[in-house]
């Protein structure tokens, strides 16, 4: 089931900003593919929901302690 963030959707601006990328990264990946956007109009839009997704595929694991 999806929360309500899932839906909340960003400027592919604020998406960059919060990711720490070039709007022309995500604009890339949004036309590649590698990415879910919404169109609306003129504006590139990305839900927060793809945000997470992308935060939780690039996780890297925490190492044991020693």
């Amino acid at each position: 089931m999806k929360t309500e963030t899932a839906h909340k959707l960003l400027t592919i601006q604020d998406a960059a900003h919060l990711l720490g990328l070039s709007v022309w990264t995500l604009r890339g990946w949004a036309y590649a593919g590698r990415i879910s956007s919404h169109k609306l109009g003129k504006r590139l839009m990305v839900s927060q929901g793809e945000l997470d997704r992308i935060v939780a595929e690039t996780e890297r694991p925490r190492l044991k302690d020693r």
